[in-house]
């Protein structure tokens, strides 16, 4: 019988924990750390499925390890002091009745209270057991799967796991997959399973792939590392190659990727408030400070912050591809829901920043002639329009007092949703795309802003019909103007007619005041010479002191109309009619109204499930209506 040497990487199995063995005096509780039984697993030389079976007797296992306080870890995890949650109690390891079992003391550090807490439960019961092969004993029958018995094996460590046991298809401990299988010690095969020259072909082949991927997960090269584990790439040669992109990668932007923040676990609401500041220093490097914590994050490309969020919450990214970085950071909850301090969160916040100030930021030359207001909900409203008091009779001696009521009309209508949802992918995340969500989302605030002017010049432009019938530009209503174009005549006219307007009785004068000469764009200069006249060629063309204190607003929806047909809203514009209004405080012009509580643009984030990425919902609950016609009046122009 040939004995054969190649090497094979740690390998782990699922067992389990006693919770009711917990002992309260030692802080120690019992495990079965194995059973020995067989376990289907893949060879990669051969590219072939065999059984794995575990000889558990005093020759077969090496028990010095455990019984010298090998540790429990969390999930594995051996590249920090901090994932050691407890310790084998020396000389406590034994195997018993085909068993492998131990007692384990558990931690008391602050930071383990939850895990440990959850052991004493029993709602963590599950250990995986790390172990190295030295020798195994290989078993082939013509038509059946191989069964590879291995006669001499050390464990190295226990870990606690989540994934619970499944004797079908047992776990490996998360090594077997990673880059360190410079660890690996020789196994003995009893029978001849491979030449010698191919086995180490074969060895030198895995070496080589393992160790571009290293380097190129290192570097955040992933994808690429795995272009050139496929091919015949040396690792000299890749080295170099990656050196080179890094090095252009450099010039393009400032990256830290190994840098982290430490802000401390229990501090998740000031990390979230130093990204967010720094991520919008960034977008307006002139407007936004940054403050002392935000200097931290200055210059991280949001694939660095994702890492740094995912870091500070336990998760190691060492091996992740950018892409799985991108994924990881979106997907992460730090509890049953995403958080503000989550990563998309904290990405999501930074839009509802931009957009909300792009939305406050954008013109609306409407706002003088629109009071504001709130609805309950999106059932049609309808005001009382009041009108004046009656008038006051003399009252003869012994007379009676006579009985007045007000005048009163209505107007009715209702608000709506308007909305679009914004997808931003994880793609933006890996190309560092701030803009998806600073630009983007203030673009759409913008969009939000346009709307409110949309449905409030509507109104006007429209000429809508009014609570009494009548259109709101009307003979009857008196504010119809005699066509012409701005001059001293028709100016005069429309502030008389401003001045005879009369109450809901038909009787009372109300002596009003235009405040507003409202134009298009195309009448502008012509309102502003007029306005700004300084000296006129002739006694008649001088324009009155009263008349200069009229403000000029121009609008280019007055020229251009409004088209937005999917919402309802076509009205044609006109370049020659013109406008009178009056301030607010004497009577009412437009209603603008907001459902109670979202006054203006409303954003909702949630991670995607249309996109592989973050979801943003607009809302915009709204409505405009024109209340009354005697504030107002229209020209048609010349």
């Amino acid at each position: 019988m040939q004995r054969k040497i190649m090497d094979l990487p740690p390998f782990g199995r699922d067992i389990e924990i006693r919770a009711s063995s917990f002992e309260e005096a030692s802080n120690s509780v019992e495990v079965i750390w194995t059973t020995g039984a067989i376990v289907r697993r893949f060879d990669w030389r051969d590219e072939n499925y065999y059984d794995e079976e575990l000889v558990v007797d005093q020759s077969s296992v090496r028990l010095d390890r455990l019984n010298n306080g090998a540790p429990l870890l969390d999930t594995h995890d051996d590249w920090s002091l901090k994932s050691v949650i407890g310790t084998v109690v020396p000389g406590s390891a034994e195997l018993r009745g085909g068993k492998g079992i131990a007692r384990v003391r558990l931690s008391v550090a602050e930071g383990h209270r939850d895990i440990v807490a959850n052991i004493k439960a029993g709602i963590i019961k599950n250990i995986s057991v790390g172990y190295r092969i030295h020798k195994i004993q290989k078993i082939e029958n013509a038509g059946e799967t191989p069964v590879w018995r291995v006669i001499d094996w050390e464990p190295l460590e226990l870990s606690a796991v989540p994934v619970p046991a499944d004797t079908g298809a047992q776990i490996r401990s998360d090594k077997s997959n990673r880059a360190d299988e410079q660890r690996l010690a020789p196994c003995e095969f009893v029978e001849d399973l491979i030449g010698v020259a191919a086995l180490e072909a074969t060895r030198a082949e895995r070496t080589r792939a393992t160790t571009i991927r290293s380097l190129a997960a290192t570097a955040g090269l992933a994808e690429f590392g795995e272009e050139h584990a496929g091919k015949d790439t040396s690792v000299d040669h890749f080295r170099s190659i990656v050196l080179d992109r890094l090095a252009a990668r450099s010039e393009q932007t400032q990256t830290r990727s190994n840098i982290g923040v430490d802000f401390g676990r229990g501090n998740a609401e000031q990390r979230a408030s130093a990204i967010h500041n720094a991520l919008m220093h960034r977008y307006n490097p002139v407007g936004i400070e940054l403050t002392a914590d935000g200097r931290n994050y200055r210059g991280m490309t949001l694939l660095d912050i994702g890492r740094d969020v995912l870091e500070a919450n336990g998760i190691s990214t060492r091996g992740m591809s950018r892409q799985e970085i991108a994924a990881q950071a979106l997907a992460h909850r730090s509890g049953g829901l995403h958080t503000t301090s989550d990563f998309p969160g904290i990405l999501s916040n930074v839009a509802h920043t931009t957009l909300r100030a792009a939305y406050a930021a954008a013109p609306q030359t409407f706002r003088p002639l629109v009071r504001e207001t709130t609805v309950p909900d999106f059932k049609p409203v309808t005001r009382a329009q009041l009108g004046e008091a009656p008038a006051l009779n003399k009252v003869n001696e012994h007379g009676e007092f006579k009985r007045g009521t007000l005048g009163e009309g209505k107007e009715s209508y209702k608000i709506a949703t308007y909305g679009k949802i914004v997808g931003i992918t994880r793609q933006a995340i890996v190309n560092d795309d701030l803009d998806a969500f600073s630009r983007i989302p203030a673009a759409f605030g913008l969009q939000a802003a346009q709307l409110e002017s949309d449905l409030v010049w509507a109104q006007i432009l429209a000429n809508p019909t009014m609570g009494d019938g009548i259109a709101l530009f009307h003979a009857n209503h008196k504010n119809l103007l005699t066509t012409g174009a701005i001059s001293i005549d028709t100016m005069s006219a429309g502030r008389t007619a401003f001045a005879m307007q009369t109450g809901l009785d038909g009787k009372t004068v109300l002596g009003l005041t235009p405040t507003y000469l409202i134009v298009p764009v195309a009448l502008q200069t012509v309102a502003e010479q007029f306005i700004g006249q300084i000296v006129a060629t002739k006694t008649s063309d001088v324009v009155p002191e009263s008349l200069k204190r009229v403000q000029i607003i121009a609008e280019g929806r007055m020229d251009a109309g409004i088209n937005r047909p999917d919402d309802d809203i076509v009205v044609a514009g006109s370049a020659a009619a013109w406008y009178l209004a009056g301030s607010i405080v004497q009577g009412d012009i437009v209603e603008l109204a907001y459902l109670d509580g979202n006054r203006g643009v409303y954003t909702e984030q949630r991670v995607g499930f249309d996109i592989d990425g973050v979801e943003i919902k607009v809302r915009l609950d709204v409505g405009a209506k024109v209340m009354d016609w005697r504030n107002i009046a229209k020209n048609p122009g010349a």
